[in-house]
């Protein structure tokens, strides 16, 4: 891998010029510098601090934002993760579901062919054909029922009738 070269920059901070050696282009360097030094100026300005204090706070200020700036990416390197292994989980069921698809496809034109080979008029069942199935059977049980119960009636009216025959002739 090829290492960049080193610039020498010239920056200024709270009134004192440095010389400083970085990869970094004299643009990003100095517009740093600018941060630093407006952030010292600012605490001069606003209290009575010496330069010493104001660049030791600035110093803080800055390692403070870097720490959560690391934190946050840290967090976001986590939900990255998170989202990377829920989409990888929902490729495992895509992948799952197309193959046992796809396997139910086989199934289907296999039992076509079965089919058309015992029943060669009957090329494509009927969609409803198996839905229905349940339908029919409670159907015909239906049927069953009221034929039962017409049958019911049927001898419980002939029973009647002989019961009054038996009543007139006077048996019990």
């Amino acid at each position: 891998m090829e290492e960049k070269k080193k610039n020498k920059v010239k920056i200024t901070v709270a009134g004192t010029e440095y010389t400083v050696l970085t990869h970094e282009s004299d643009e990003y360097t100095k517009n740093l510098a600018k941060e630093v030094d407006e952030s010292i100026r600012e605490m001069c300005t606003n209290g009575r601090i010496s330069i010493t204090a104001a660049a030791i706070l600035t110093a803080v200020n800055l390692c403070d934002r870097i720490r959560k700036y690391e934190q946050e990416a840290e967090s976001l390197g986590e939900q990255i993760e998170g989202y990377l292994e829920a989409a990888s989980e929902q490729l495992n069921k895509y992948n799952s579901l197309k193959r046992e698809n796809d396997k139910l496809r086989r199934d289907i034109e296999i039992y076509r062919k079965r089919l058309s080979e015992e029943k060669p008029g009957i090329h494509e069942p009927s969609p409803l054909s198996e839905p229905c199935r349940p339908l029919r059977k409670a159907v015909a049980v239906s049927e069953q029922e009221e034929a039962a119960e017409d049958e019911t009636k049927f001898f419980d009216t002939l029973n009647s009738g002989f019961k009054g025959i038996r009543n007139e002739s006077g048996e019990s």
